[in-house]
C-alpha cells in the first residue's frame, strides 16, 4: 500500500498531540496528507498566536520602562 506509510505519520502526530483543541480541529476536517496536516496545524498556532497577541492589548513599538524616568528635569516645575 503506497499511501499506508504517509496515513501511519498522520496518525501518530495526531496521537501524539497533547492540545486537545488542536485535537478536535484535526479530528473535524482529517487530513489526508502529511501537507494538510501540516498546513492546518500551522494555521491554528497562528490563530492561537494572533489570540494571545490580542489578549495582551496593543503595544507600542517603542515600550516605555516607568522606572526609568527623566530626573534631570526639575521636580516642582509648574
Amino acid at each position: 500500500m503506497k499511501g499506508a506509510h504517509e496515513c501511519m505519520r498522520i496518525s501518530g502526530f495526531m496521537h501524539g498531540i497533547n492540545n486537545p483543541e488542536l485535537t478536535k480541529c484535526l479530528n473535524e476536517h482529517v487530513p489526508r496528507t502529511m501537507e494538510e496536516m501540516m498546513i492546518a496545524t500551522t494555521a491554528f498556532i497562528r490563530g492561537e498566536a494572533a489570540a494571545a497577541n490580542k489578549k495582551k492589548g496593543h503595544m507600542s513599538w517603542k515600550p516605555q520602562d516607568q522606572s526609568k524616568k527623566h530626573t534631570d528635569k526639575r521636580p516642582n516645575f509648574r
